[in-house]
């Protein structure tokens, strides 16, 4: 997932003053635009850039002005071609129109005239898809959000194509995935007794993300979201509201397989261990790991992380021989991963600037004059001698590997 190349555009109303004959207010939606926005530009989930060319929030705001917001920022993008993946959120009211028309309420919506005063979202995903991203999730937290699809098909054909695939590596095509609160037949819910809280949709999906799905996996797929979704809102409707409706997802194209958002907050204990050597590998660390797990999916990383560390400490051999203070800079640069390595050579260069005028020999035992890394360098015996570290400081320590992400809990309401 690459988040230089994803945009995303959320919209929320909550305040309709001109509705007309009662309230509508929808408090709710303030909550989430607040809490999708740090969902969004949290590293731990999407890491989307905090930019107006990657980040867009359009909020409370006049129908005409939303359209224009949304067209200058997809048809009318000027860098758009620097983009492969666009994800669209609304939340607010949505009103069914004549013909299976959906229209989405904002600040100056007149209900008795709201082909006028609201937004008609066809016209609004003609502008998001001549964005021509490669992949297109639309989310809509709104009352009949369905309705914005026609010729959808039966229930059970959906929830079947939404279903992702039972093999690891999913092929994609591109395509547009839209994730629905309500069918076209279904109002959304909110608690507006609980206005500090999300509305329940939005709710589940934070839960979903903040969950993650099963261990081992470093993404979540936008059909891994649906089906965790379900079980949310399932928790949801035996807890708050038996009435919530279903989530509703129609797919065009072989879209499942869509990267959502990381799933690194829910680790087991080999991801937390293996999370931890590769912060600050040694050699003690990467064996105590190997004994620990003989066989690991990470097998190929301790492979190359080992011949990165042999490596480094060849290169560290050869400055210590040379004195060559390009070739610190470039072991700095190449092992800037690899703190010991980096910081050995880092000291070697310290060690040139604040002693220039010094000679050849005062040099030398300037330099690496702390080291005993390098008496003995066949790499049998620094393997041999990195065995033997194994001690209390060098091993893993156990992880606890808790409860990841952050659950919005639900109380009682009415």
């Amino acid at each position: 997932m690459d988040v230089q190349k994803t945009k995303v555009i959320l919209v929320g109303n909550s305040t309709f003053p001109q509705w007309g004959g009662e309230i509508k207010e929808i408090p709710n939606v303030a909550q989430n635009m607040e809490l999708l926005k740090k969902v969004f530009l949290d590293t731990n989930y999407f890491g989307i850039p905090n930019d107006p060319q990657h980040f867009v929030e359009i909020k409370d705001e006049a129908s005409q002005d939303i359209l224009l917001k949304v067209k200058h920022e997809t048809k009318s993008f000027l860098g758009k071609d620097l983009f492969d993946r666009l994800i669209f959120y609304y939340s607010g009211h949505g009103i069914p129109g004549e013909d299976a028309k959906l229209f989405f309420a904002s600040k100056d919506t007149i209900r008795t005239d709201y082909e006028i005063t609201s937004v008609n979202s066809q016209r609004l995903f003609s502008y998001l898809e001549a964005f021509g991203a490669k992949e297109l999730i639309v989310i809509l937290d709104c009352c009949y959000a369905a309705q914005s699809k026609e010729n959808q098909g039966d229930a059970d054909s959906l929830i079947s194509k939404s279903l992702p695939p039972e093999k690891s590596e999913v092929e994609t095509e591109n395509g547009i995935y839209y994730l629905f609160a309500a069918g076209k037949d279904n109002v959304a819910k909110f608690n507006p007794k609980e206005s500090q809280k999300p509305t329940y949709f939005t709710e589940a999906l934070l839960n979903t993300i903040g969950r993650g799905t099963e261990p081992g996996k470093d993404y979540i797929t936008i059909g891994e979201i649906y089906i965790q979704l379900c079980k949310e809102i399932a928790d949801l409707k035996r807890t708050e509201d038996p009435g919530i409706p279903d989530p509703r997802p129609v797919l065009q194209g072989n879209v499942n397989g869509f990267i959502f958002c990381k799933n690194i907050k829910f680790k087991n204990q080999e991801d937390a261990d293996w999370a931890e050597l590769r912060e600050k590998p040694s050699r003690g660390k990467w064996l105590a790991f190997k004994k620990k797990y003989p066989v690991t999916r990470f097998e190929k990383g301790m492979d190359d992380l080992i011949s990165r560390m042999i490596k480094g400490e060849m290169a560290l051999k050869t400055l210590q021989e040379k004195k060559d203070i390009d070739l610190a800079i470039e072991i700095k640069t190449t092992y800037k991963d690899i703190p010991y390595i980096r910081d050995e050579a880092d000291r070697f260069i310290n060690d040139l600037a604040a002693n220039p005028m010094q000679d050849d020999k005062n040099i030398e035992s300037a330099a690496f004059n702390s080291t005993s890394l390098f008496k003995d360098f066949s790499n049998a015996s620094l393997i041999d001698s990195a065995s033997g570290t194994l001690g209390k400081d060098s091993e893993l320590q156990p992880v606890d590997a808790g409860s990841f992400g952050t659950k919005y809990s639900a109380t009682a309401r009415t």
